[in-house]
């Protein structure tokens, strides 16, 4: 629970340097939602982290797949932002490098999270394992 709260935390910061220091310091004009850009990238990794979380507990040895896919379909969804405000970006094209570094700030919080739930050792069984079997 604490690292959703996290999530939700770093969200908000990020919306507020985004809204009210990146955009009146570069004179960019608010014409791609910056409320709607933060509530996909920090919904998406809310996501893929209960995604994450769950298959950890349910079925460990897919988790790093599942949240790979989750990764790469999050990657889709703002590719397909970026192509709805193209037009806006084109004019503007200083937004997207924006976008682009909130978007691995996400990303780089995510893995922060994520990287310790998929390094848990599994208890080794010394009789099992000299033998390879077990698993």
């Amino acid at each position: 629970m604490k690292n959703y709260l996290h999530f939700i935390i770093i969200t908000i910061a990020a919306f507020a340097i985004h809204k009210y220091l990146l955009l009146p310091q570069l004179e960019i004009e608010d014409t791609v939602p910056v409320l709607f850009q933060h509530l996909l990238l920090g919904g998406a990794v809310l996501l893929i982290y209960a995604v994450g979380e769950f298959m950890i507990k349910n079925f460990f040895s897919t988790a790093g797949l599942a949240i790979l896919g989750f990764t790469v379909l999050k990657m889709v969804v703002l590719l397909l932002f970026v192509n709805a405000y193209s037009v806006e970006i084109k004019a503007q094209p200083t937004i997207k490098y924006i976008l682009v570094g909130f978007y691995f700030l996400y990303l780089i919080v995510l893995l922060l999270k994520i990287i310790p739930l998929l390094n848990i050792s599994l208890p080794k069984n010394t009789d099992k394992d000299l033998n390879n079997e077990g698993f």
